[in-house]
């Protein structure tokens, strides 16, 4: 039995505040939910993948955070930009498929005891607004600090 949310739990809450989100994939401690943002312009189509830790684990935010990916509209890189080819992004081990950076993984923005519907979700849909004006002028409103890249053995 976990202190932290249970799979359930999540759902319920997805469900009841995003009820475009439907949840894909599904164990006892791990589920998928897809679903549509739309910031402003566009609208995406997003995979929120998250895992149970269990109690005993030490808690690291940021390799133990929710992960979202954009499934279409692929997101863009602009080549030569001072923010980087694709700003305040994870990069997986195979070079594809970014995860989003949504919070700052030092200052107990998120924890597992949050629920993703009240966190994780609303953070997409800002960090795809700034995303938006990013493309369309260069400059990354969102603010934040990256964390370091997450080394080879690292779950992503």
């Amino acid at each position: 039995m976990s202190v932290f949310p249970s799979i359930e739990r999540q759902d319920t809450a997805i469900r009841a505040v995003w009820p475009s989100f439907r949840l894909v994939e599904r164990t006892e401690r791990t589920a998928t939910w897809q679903g549509v943002l739309k910031p402003f312009m566009l609208a995406y189509e997003v995979r929120v993948s998250y895992r149970v830790p269990f109690a005993v684990e030490r808690i690291d935010p940021l390799r133990q955070q929710p992960e979202v990916r954009v499934i279409s509209p692929l997101l863009k890189p602009r080549r030569g930009d001072a923010e980087g080819p694709l700003p305040h992004v994870y990069i997986d081990r195979a070079g594809l498929d970014p995860v989003l950076c949504l919070f700052d993984h030092e200052t107990g923005e998120w924890t597992p005891f949050h629920l993703l519907a009240d966190t994780t979700i609303p953070w997409a849909i800002d960090w795809l607004g700034c995303y938006e004006g990013w493309r369309a002028t260069g400059e990354w409103s969102g603010g934040g600090r990256h964390a370091a890249p997450l080394s080879a053995g690292a779950r992503l």
